[in-house]
């Protein structure tokens, strides 16, 4: 039986918003947000959004010429406030703002080349493409007249890295997005609403903000001079798909609207995450590498990373393997959402190596069965057989050690167009398989994607029995398309 869900937002970043539910500025503010949220405009942006399916995250800064490593000391060594992750090295090893900056005098990736990172993307069969233009320690990949911290400005680079990779999707059929943290900015008073707006009497989110050498700026002055100023450039310079806002915490309902009608006015097709805070956002996910144990009813991704951080770590190794990323697409897509995976390039501006080996397998796979992933929407039922893996978070998926071996009666469905796509990770011992979820159904065709081979089905008192032909095309595992 196929369960819906809505996909309400819980994740490691607490609280979505400091407006009160319910509230007359909260109801007021809804009264405005909705006309955009259900416009004409709107929905063809989620429908462009919906039919890629597939993204390449990109975190990349200063914090990527560290490595995860200060001063000799990894970020898991000595004391330390806040995750493991390598872009939260400043927060992490507490580094002072202003020596934290230092890093911009010697960032000068000359290895990055933005139509070689497009061609990766699109050689793994991604659609679309989203970056980090400022993360959490306020530094900014783009020519930005509002603030000189940014990568044009302060390094001996000196390149647009925002502009570049914007062409370079335009010309390799790619859609072109860009993360910004609007609420938490290290460097300049970006403090997600903690200080002024936090109603809790024990707020657990102090791990997330600059406590150590905190700049003088007022939140409302962030967001005035700093923050809102960013997105519009953003939004008014650059052809944007989606804008992925992050870290709302406890930002006042106002500023959320505010970020969302700034976005709106330069291009209502844009799309907006969630994290926007405050229920105004376009585009929910169920967390940081979390997979959602229920089909999902509306607009939504699933994000995670190719080992267990966004930025480059140099001494993480976990890398997913093809059959484990493929798993995560398959069983994001089967419920109804993207897949927005993550890389993270070094100083340099090279995609590491082992990651990249891995997504072109996963290319290879979707250049035969795309069909299966894209453009498609949930069927009745996303998943049959005896796999049953739950993806709860980076420390989770190292924790359990999870296990990406699949039976060859697991299949994941999805479908499009009258038809109904049975998707294997695995190959049957012989050349027929049994499909539980097809009885019933008149079918008229079956074929393999890729296969030329001759499919024959007969119902038996609990299934569909598929006699496959040789899969001669097939690397890992294979899918069906069933027509009606």
């Amino acid at each position: 039986m196929l369960l819906l869900t809505t996909l309400t937002e819980v994740y490691a970043s607490g609280p979505n918003g400091s407006g009160v539910p319910g509230s007359p500025e909260m109801l007021a503010l809804e009264a405005k947000w909705t006309p955009m949220s259900e416009s004409a405009a709107k929905q063809r942006g989620r429908e462009r959004f919906n039919d890629n399916k597939y993204g390449m995250f990109i975190h990349w800064g200063l914090y990527s010429q560290c490595g995860g490593v200060w001063q000799g000391e990894k970020m898991e060594d000595g004391p330390g406030t806040g995750p493991w992750v390598a872009e939260w090295i400043m927060r992490r090893k507490e580094i002072p703002r202003e020596e934290y900056a230092k890093l911009a005098d010697t960032f000068n990736p000359v290895k990055f080349d933005a139509d070689e990172w497009v061609a990766i993307a699109k050689a793994a069969g991604m659609k679309y493409m989203v970056i980090t233009s400022k993360h959490h320690d306020g530094f900014a990949l783009f020519d930005s007249k509002v603030n000189d911290y940014n990568v044009v400005k302060a390094t001996p680079f000196g390149r647009d890295i925002i502009r570049e990779l914007e062409q370079a999707c335009r010309k390799g059929g790619i859609s072109f997005g860009v993360y910004y943290s609007h609420a938490l900015d290290w460097r300049d008073g970006g403090d997600s609403g903690m200080k002024d707006y936090c109603n809790d009497k024990k707020p657990q989110q102090f791990l997330f903000i600059n406590r150590f050498d905190p700049s003088p700026v007022s939140f409302d002055d962030y967001i005035a001079n700093k923050s809102l100023p960013q997105v519009r450039e953003l939004v008014d310079n650059y052809d944007l798909a989606e804008i992925w806002l992050d870290t709302p915490i406890y930002i006042p309902a106002r500023y959320s609207f505010e970020f969302y009608k700034t976005i709106y006015d330069a291009n209502p097709e844009t799309l907006v995450s969630q994290r926007i805070g405050n229920g105004f956002g376009d585009i929910g996910t169920p967390g940081d590498n979390v997979i959602p144990d229920a089909v999902i009813e509306n607009t939504w991704e699933g994000i995670a990373t190719t080992n267990n951080s966004w930025g480059y770590k140099s001494y993480d190794t976990d890398w997913k393997s093809p059959s484990e990323t493929l798993y995560w697409l398959i069983e994001n897509v089967s419920k109804g959402g993207n897949f927005l995976l993550n890389v993270g390039p070094d100083g340099s501006g090279t995609i590491p190596a082992e990651s990249v080996q891995n997504l072109l397998e996963v290319g290879k796979w979707l250049k035969v069965n795309g069909p299966a992933i894209y453009g498609t929407k949930p069927w009745k039922v996303n998943h049959e057989g005896p796999t049953d893996l739950k993806i709860k978070g980076t420390n989770h998926r190292e924790k359990e050690k999870l296990r990406f071996e699949f039976e060859s009666n697991d299949f994941w469905f999805t479908q499009k167009n009258g038809k109904i796509y049975a998707i294997a990770l695995a190959r049957p011992e012989g050349n027929t398989v049994s499909i539980q979820s097809l009885k019933g159904l008149s079918i008229s065709s079956i074929q393999v994607l890729g296969e030329s081979g001759e499919v024959k089905w007969s119902e038996t008192d609990g299934a569909v029995e598929v006699t496959l032909p040789a899969l001669e095309t097939q690397g890992m595992g294979y899918a069906l398309e069933i027509t009606l």
